[in-house]
């Protein structure tokens, strides 16, 4: 489980926090938005971020996508926090089984990163996307008429 990456000559790269995540996505300026993401990782502004060499700047896009790909943030969520295996996409499940499941796909989704829930449910659930959102759908139903 990787949680921080060293890039050499410039720091550690670490997984932004929400208020991180909150101000970079404010952030007018596509092309800084995105350097926004790398540098707060780094703990750094952009206009630092700037200031380093093409070369540093690549070590550190190259440690933020290793650190933020779908495939590490799935191993990052220990085997005790992964959702039950659903059951397979033939199986009729009932209201209640299926805003379970929902519950449990929503509080994955909560734990990626924006982009990277898609790809999870393709790849780890053995669901497919539209499934996974009809599920999704039927437990925030489910919690709507609770409350």
């Amino acid at each position: 489980m990787q949680t921080e990456i060293e890039v050499e000559g410039v720091g550690i790269m670490r997984p932004l926090n929400d208020w991180q995540i909150h101000r970079a996505r404010r952030i007018a300026n596509r092309q800084n938005r995105a350097i926004a993401f790398i540098a707060f990782g780094l703990g750094m502004s952009v206009p630092q971020f700037k200031k380093l060499t093409p070369e540093q700047q690549r070590s550190a896009w190259q440690a933020h996508n290793r650190l933020t790909s779908p495939h590490t943030m799935a191993r990052a969520v220990s085997a005790t926090q992964q959702p039950a295996k659903p059951p397979s996409r033939w199986t009729r499940l009932s209201e209640a089984e299926m805003a379970h499941y929902g519950r449990q796909l929503l509080e994955m989704k909560a734990r990626l990163p924006r982009g990277h829930f898609m790809p999870w449910v393709e790849e780890k659930s053995g669901i497919t996307y539209s499934q996974a959102q009809r599920w999704m759908k039927a437990a925030r139903e489910t919690e709507k008429a609770g409350a």
